[in-house]
């Protein structure tokens, strides 16, 4: 654990400590505090951090309002069609964020974007994604997922005796709401907004794709820039000082977050006797909510998906039409598929994500397993330690490991084998807590009788602990596929001649190669492996509930 988390954060902050500029760290003797005076007397640091700023809380108050306002409407009104459009909210998940970057792309940009062309015919007002207000609406909505799945529960705890008797002294509904409803959820609603700055922070793809166009950049996507510059002059001094900015930001927000969701029985008002839940009535307005909400959907999450399946069958990018239809082709796949690299792009891919996957839920088993049966000493600080990894941004961990394996004499720079051990690095953590939550599930018993009958650590483990946690070790597994698949910034930052990723292939089509027919179809294609390894998921767990 040491190697893989502290190793390379250790070296990142070495490396800012090195007049290095576009010398590897190890090649700059002595230390210097260059590169932070530097950063600190430039005007570009005041821009990137503004721009950063403006980013980061504009899209936590898109997403903040957004699944707030779907929480509320789905868990605590009688708003019609909830069985499918509670699920179509969370849909944007199974979409990995640089697929999802490149949809809003095609969608909304303002040559032929088809929102784009659709608000300027009928309202006047030019679109433009490529732009801050751009990547704030996209990041915004691609956060309402999580954000929602931490606020729903508590709107649906809520006992609505508390509302029913402000009614009751004739407290109007938004009186009601932001005198009981907002106060007592506030523990949800801080804890899903730090984590979503934290988000915000360390994403890379959506400010790479939507605003390196026009040069806006934010910290993730400046990192990135200085150590692939298209110069071809990497300034490693300047990416390492920027890395440990984002780094100490993350790390205070993670805290503030841990710091938030630690008193929360204050909030309790689930309490085991006269609690009941039921529905606020919406009246007259249940139809018109119902249209908005539908809009907000096709507009948000069907319409990018649908812009990216057109393009994918199109000769060329262009809005919708039903004169298109019969110029529509299959082409665009047929040569991928036909690539001479292909076959070597779809194999460094195989063995990435399932290599990832596989080491991630077996080492998240044993550190979930050593820190609940307190298996030895510091056990528990063992599991606490992949904590320093959660705030640590793609871009930046991705640095780190470049940096310590361009000096370690471990010859896996340029294999996929580095991509592996930074994507296990960047998963342990979140899925070490999946495997630990479901541990704590597990009555001590069953292990304790298999001791006396004298079964070893391996046999318990074997016959008692994995067959239990199976459901649990398989979502993790899965969790960790559909994410290494779409993980851009680290297979960017590491890739090379011989272990390019079809992430990367996307990156490159759609960026250097500007085909975007082509890129849509790579899209598709990863969408597709995405949204199946999602949809094995969700049928496992309705299967253990059943």
């Amino acid at each position: 654990m040491g190697y893989l988390v502290v190793v390379p954060l250790v070296i990142l902050l070495y490396s800012s400590f090195t007049a290095s500029a576009t010398e590897l760290p190890f090649g700059a003797p002595g230390f210097s505090l260059d590169n932070y005076l530097s950063a600190f007397s430039s005007s570009r640091l005041g821009e990137v951090t503004l721009n950063t700023g403006i980013y980061v809380v504009g899209a936590l108050a898109v997403a903040l309002v957004l699944s707030v306002c779907l929480a509320y409407l789905f868990e605590r009104t009688d708003i019609p069609g909830r069985s499918f459009l509670a699920p179509l909210a969370l849909a944007p998940m199974a979409v990995p964020v640089t697929v999802m970057a490149i949809a809003w792309a095609l969608v909304a940009n303002p040559a032929n974007g088809p929102l784009a062309v659709l608000i300027r015919q009928a309202f006047g007002v030019s679109v433009d994604v490529y732009s801050l207000p751009g990547m704030i609406l996209v990041m915004g909505i691609f956060g309402v997922p999580s954000m929602y799945l931490m606020i729903a529960p508590a709107f649906a705890r809520l006992n609505p005796e508390l509302e029913e008797a402000a009614a009751t002294v004739g407290a109007p509904m938004w009186r009601r709401l932001r005198l009981i409803v907002f106060p007592l959820i506030t523990p949800a609603l801080s804890a899903a907004a730090m984590l979503l700055v934290v988000v915000a922070l360390e994403g890379f793809a959506i400010p790479a794709i939507l605003g390196l166009p026009d040069k806006i950049f934010v910290y993730s996507s400046f990192i990135q820039y200085s150590l692939q510059p298209p110069s071809g002059m990497a300034n490693y001094g300047q990416a390492s000082t920027y890395g440990v900015i984002i780094l100490a930001l993350s790390l205070v927000m993670l805290m503030v977050y841990r710091r938030r969701i630690r008193d929360t029985h204050r909030f309790r008002v689930v309490l085991g006797k006269g609690y009941r839940q039921n529905r606020v009535s919406l009246g007259r307005w249940r139809m018109p909510i119902f249209v908005i909400v539908s809009v907000y959907m096709f507009i948000g999450i069907v319409l990018p998906i649908l812009a990216l399946l057109w393009t994918s069958v199109s000769p060329h990018a262009r809005p919708f039409s039903w004169a298109g239809l019969e110029s529509m082709t299959l082409g665009n796949y047929g040569d991928i598929l036909s690539s001479p690299a292909i076959g070597k792009i779809m194999l460094n891919t195989a063995e990435v994500v399932l290599v990832t996957a596989t080491v991630t839920t077996a080492m998240s088993l044993w550190i979930a397993v050593a820190a609940v049966r307190k298996q030895f000493r510091g056990s528990t600080v063992l599991f606490e330690t992949t904590f320093l990894v959660f705030g640590v941004p793609s871009v930046v961990l991705g640095a780190a490991v470049l940096f310590l394996y361009l000096y370690v004499p471990i010859p896996i720079y340029g294999t996929v084998w580095i991509i592996v051990v930074a994507l296990v690095t960047r998963f342990l953590p979140r899925g070490s807590r999946m495997v630990h939550a479901a541990l704590l599930q597990l009555d001590d018993g069953l292990v304790e009788a298999a001791r006396v009958t004298g079964a070893g650590p391996v046999t318990v483990m074997r016959t008692i602990l994995v067959p239990l946690l199976r459901p649990a070790l398989w979502k993790c597994f899965l969790w960790v596929f559909a994410h290494a698949l779409g993980e851009l910034p680290i297979a960017l930052l590491l890739t090379g001649s011989d272990n390019r990723t079809l992430v990367v292939l996307l990156w490159d089509t759609f960026t250097s190669s500007v085909d975007y027919p082509e890129a849509s179809a790579l899209g598709v294609i990863i969408l597709a492996i995405s949204t199946v390894a999602v949809w094995v998921v969700n049928r496992r767990s309705e299967a253990k509930q059943a």
